[in-house]
């Protein structure tokens, strides 16, 4: 008798569903292999020989792994152990392999338990799976105790469990045991080669670009297998996308053997992602691309916009026999969404339901109210549907559809049994806290509703936590809008800075993993922040960049001297993590804060020396910094700067220009500022023509929520244009100048706009 295909039974709808019944009723209780069901079957030839027989029983746990049960595998294993049928640890081996290949690391120390008692051995390779498992769910704290199972088990360990302490290491940021592996390694008889340079470079990306790693890795091609040198080229690509290194990526995109032939253009825009570079940086053997190479580039062409060369990328990929995967659906996806094109990013999901479960995929499309495409640019069949894939949609549709596209693709990944991971919750909290301003009692509670035994809380999760409280604790200490500035330099208003004293957060002595930030004692919010703390700390997980930077920001909103700000600095160069745009953004806007603006000037001379290019964020803190100290000139000489250096102004931008004005009680040149920049972000709307001040900021401070230009450099053109502009807004300031000098009783003049009395 044939099982029926179900959402529960997935690929197992060709074995006897009495087999199938017996499976699942032991999980239901408990695991236990000594359930009626079992008992039924055991003398039953047709159905227990799928127990007893070593390559079906390999088969049938195999196939279980792709269900979504998959720890069907394990009590599989239990009852054939049970029936009497002995394995061999490269069954176990191949499970394993199974496992891994649809991330469900979370089984395999759990599987590695059981060779051990079913074999009364493990193997080397059983261990290396065992290691591997802890390094992709982050349990650092189990590495060197995993390392030790090889003597206990009088197992010589190889290169491949150095390097994989060697990247789990690096991977958390933590250099000294990474190179105390290395040594050991040699000690082992396994001496530093290029696939230790391969592993290293791919694991990286978590300190920051390092270009010494990445030419010793390319230079090591020659010596490296197909994948290995494959993997090598797609970290490094990868690394310098990150960090917006286009030109760099490009050279090293040229290296790929494409379509078309090795260092052609497979686009026609003038390089692979239509960046522009230079050939490859020293001459190396053609690398195949996989399709992680086009993922990394299909995911930084989604952020970019750039919908249309995705499309041919995608061509390209077909033409390099490379079948996609959930990772590059996931790109498109977003690629869709970021350009407006809803219905063809949820009729890829669709198309994917229906291979599942056609009733799921009908339910799916009803909830998204879309009438989905038969037809796709790519051709999805045999790739699995993940988490993946939803996150990528869900994260999409959140600013479309609000917390309605959270409950209708959750629902749907119950559905088909698919169960969400930390990204998911991530996406949501992350959401929440930006878009909604969801205070962090309330994101501990999304947390904490998500969390169980395989889904943990993660760095990223404390970081948006910290994040929030940072932005709360901003408004407190320096308040909110442009009144806070303009009372400064009124006779009408009263300047009373604050600080939220007992409120804020705290620094300790215990770095890791918050870069020291934590919450005072008399937060009642410290007794639920606690065990999400105590759960990463547990894990033995060093401290990231992002939240490095935090702290950063937490020195500049506590006020204390930027001497403590330049220590967390150096201790993050110290700990050998390279420093992102954000950290000298976080240093520069913490001595705008306390009117040092030529600190903040230097911090950015210090950035440009370390090769990061300035950004429109960096110029704003500059502006804000001048307007800060009633200096509307100098903060308009520095929005000229930025136009200069060819960065299109952004709603903050404009809005901190149009503020160093207001400050001072120029309220005429406020407004031209909006009125003659408004066009730089939206079309100006004709019915506020003749609108007051405060109903124009509004509205333009509104764009900033969901901005829709993607344009990240001003033609010449565009830059004589805004120029042309600025001269205007410097005529009307010397009239104002002009006036307020023979009517200096009028500086608080309101045209319109609200204000509070001190």
């Amino acid at each position: 008798m044939k099982a029926k295909q179900s959402s529960t039974t997935g690929t197992l709808d060709s074995y006897p569903q009495e087999v199938v019944a017996a499976i699942d009723t032991c999980l239901a209780h408990g695991e236990s292999v000594d359930c009626e069901a079992v008992k039924k079957i055991k003398n039953v030839p047709i159905y227990s020989r799928y127990f007893t027989n070593r390559e079906c029983v390999n088969r049938l746990a195999q196939d279980a792994v792709a269900t979504s049960r998959p720890q069907r595998a394990l009590q599989i294993l239990n009852i054939a152990h049970h029936f009497g049928c002995y394995l061999k640890p490269n069954h176990y081996e191949g499970v394993a392999y199974h496992l891994a290949s649809r991330s469900h690391w979370d089984l395999i120390p759990l599987l590695v338990i059981t060779a051990k008692h079913h074999c009364g051995r493990a193997s080397v390779r059983l261990l290396n799976w065992n290691m591997r498992a802890f390094v992709e769910n982050q349990r650092y704290d189990q590495l060197d105790h995993a390392f030790e199972e090889f003597t206990n088990a009088d197992l010589p360990p190889n290169r491949r469990t150095f390097h994989l302490l060697i990247s789990g290491h690096l991977r958390n940021r933590n250099l000294n045991p990474a190179k105390q592996y290395m040594e050991k390694m040699a000690v082992a008889g396994f001496p530093v080669d290029s696939s230790t340079h391969a592993v290293i470079v791919a694991a990286y990306r978590s300190l920051g670009v390092d270009l010494k790693v990445q030419i010793r890795a390319f230079e090591g091609l020659r010596d490296l297998d197909g994948r290995q040198s494959t993997v090598v080229l797609n970290s490094i690509v990868q690394q310098l996308l990150d960090s917006r290194d286009e030109e760099a990526a490009a050279r090293f995109i040229l290296a790929f053997d494409l379509p078309g032939g090795r260092g052609r253009n497979p686009t026609g825009s003038g390089s692979t992602t239509g960046l522009v570079g230079d050939p490859a940086p020293v001459d190396s053997p053609a690398v195949k691309p996989n399709a992680a190479t086009f993922s990394i580039l299909l995911r930084y062409m989604a952020r970019e916009g750039k919908l249309s060369r995705m499309l041919k990328l995608l061509d390209h990929m077909k033409r390099a026999g490379v079948h996609p995967d959930p990772s590059i659906l996931a790109a498109l996806i977003q690629g869709y969404l970021a350009t407006g094109h809803s219905r063809e990013a949820i009729s890829i999901v669709a198309m994917l339901l229906n291979t599942r479960s056609a009733a799921a995929a009908e339910v799916f499309c009803s909830m998204m109210q879309v009438q989905p495409l038969t037809t796709l640019p790519v051709d999805v069949r045999g790739v699995p549907l993940t988490a993946h894939i939803f996150n990528a949609l869900m994260s999409g549709l959140l600013d479309v559809m609000g917390l309605q596209a959270v409950r209708d693709i959750l629902r749907t990944m119950r559905a088909v049994g698919i169960s969400p991971d930390s990204h998911t919750v991530e996406i949501l909290m992350s959401f929440l806290e930006r878009a909604q301003g969801t205070g962090p009692r309330q994101l501990i509670r999304v947390l904490r509703s998500f969390s169980s035994p395989s889904l943990r809380p993660t760095i990223r999760h404390i970081h948006i936590i910290l994040r929030s409280i940072l932005r709360r604790e901003k408004f407190m200490a320096h308040g909110c809008g442009w009144d806070t500035t303009a009372a400064k330099y009124s006779k009408k208003r009263t300047y009373k800075p604050k600080f939220p004293e007992g409120r804020i957060l705290d620094t300790t002595e215990h770095y890791h993993p918050t870069a020291g930030l934590k919450l005072p004692r008399r937060l009642r919010l410290k007794s639920w922040f606690g065990p999400i703390l105590q759960s990463v700390s547990r894990q033995a997980v060093k401290s990231d960049r992002a939240t490095i930077a935090l702290r950063l920001k937490h020195e500049a909103v506590a006020g204390s001297d930027m001497g403590t700000s330049q220590t967390a600095f150096r201790n993050m160069l110290d700990q050998g993590l390279h420093p992102t745009i954000h950290h000298y953004s976080t240093l520069m806007d913490g001595y705008a804060k306390m009117g040092d603006i030529q600190g903040a000037k230097q911090v950015l001379r210090d950035a440009l020396e370390a090769g990061i290019q300035p950004n429109v964020i960096m110029y704003t803190i500059l502006i804000n910094g001048y307007g800060r100290r009633g200096k509307p000139e100098e903060a308009m000489r520095a929005f000229r700067a930025m136009i200069r250096a060819g960065i299109v102004p952004d709603v903050p931008s404009i809005d901190a220009v149009a503020h160093a004005y207001f400050a001072v009680g120029a309220y005429s040149v406020a407004r031209r500022v909006l009125r003659e920049m408004w066009a730089q972000v939206q079309p100006f709307p004709p019915e506020l023509e003749h609108a007051d001040l405060r109903t124009l900021a509004v509205t333009f401070r509104s764009y900033s929520l969901n901005p829709e230009h993607r344009r990240r450099k001003l033609s010449m053109r565009q830059q004589r244009l805004l120029h042309w502009k600025m001269r205007t807004i410097k005529t009307e300031w010397m009239r104002f100048e002009q006036w307020s000098g023979s009517h200096s009783d009028g500086l608080d003049r309101r045209d319109g706009y609200l204000h509070k009395e001190g």
